[in-house]
């Protein structure tokens, strides 16, 4: 089994799910007994989210500078724990000259076996409204994201980041996102991508009738493939 680097504290609370579910899927493919093999580098959230907010070409650094650390430590691949902090994945891997287990390369290929043409995507606002993410999955996809209108992703993006960033997960910000995905498949949304590694801690596929899919659990399953050597 290959070592898999994980660059975490992006947030700490999606970081615990990675850890636990990579286990999860070893553990049922290989049987019990059996766990991943693992590497963390974990940010503290205090000291990066300045340069996310304020000087981006520092927090794309700062995740390079985790994968030095992960490359020299043993590491065999390597794996951001967020779909934001993508934005450093391909300075990542120039920078370590090692796989990089890409969030949106497995997003897309689950979406596009299922033939989904018209996902939603939620996530923070960067991810809703920047070229970056949304232009980089679109040009993967067989059809093309919608995201929410202006309003509804600023209250998306402000409940990532003053609740699910700390632990808290309640129903009333739930009902707020379930709202937000009926107006969306009211304008054609044919399914959800939930494109935050929080999000699967507030939303699961029993809370809507859309497919739902779940970039935490699925880049969890990539880089499990990687470790064992199963890609396809």
């Amino acid at each position: 089994m290959k070592m898999i680097g994980l660059i975490g504290g992006l947030t700490p609370e999606s970081t615990a799910v990675y850890y636990r579910v990579l286990n999860q899927l070893v553990r049922d493919r290989l049987g019990p007994g059996t766990s991943s093999k693992i590497m963390l580098s974990s940010f503290n959230l205090a000291d990066v989210m300045p340069l996310y907010l304020n000087a981006k070409p520092k927090f794309i650094d700062a995740i390079a500078d985790a994968g030095q650390r992960l490359k020299k430590a043993g590491a065999d691949g390597l794996m951001i724990l967020s779909n934001t902090a993508h934005m450093g994945a391909q300075n990542l891997s120039d920078a370590t000259g090692m796989p990089v287990i890409h969030i949106l390369d497995a997003l897309a290929a689950t979406i596009n076996s299922a033939r989904a043409k018209q996902p939603l995507l939620l996530g923070t606002d960067f991810v809703m409204e920047g070229d970056y993410y949304r232009g980089h999955l679109d040009r993967l996809l067989d059809g093309k994201t919608l995201v929410p209108n202006r309003d509804d992703c600023k209250i998306a993006n402000d409940i990532l980041f003053s609740e699910l960033a700390n632990g808290v997960f309640s129903d009333a910000s739930r009902q707020v996102y379930l709202g937000i995905i009926d107006k969306a498949e009211a304008a054609g949304a044919d399914s959800v991508i939930l494109g935050c590694t929080e999000h699967c801690l507030l939303l699961n596929q029993s809370h809507h009738r859309l497919p739902i899919f779940d970039s935490t659990h699925i880049h969890a399953n990539a880089a499990v493939d990687f470790q064992l050597g199963t890609n396809k």
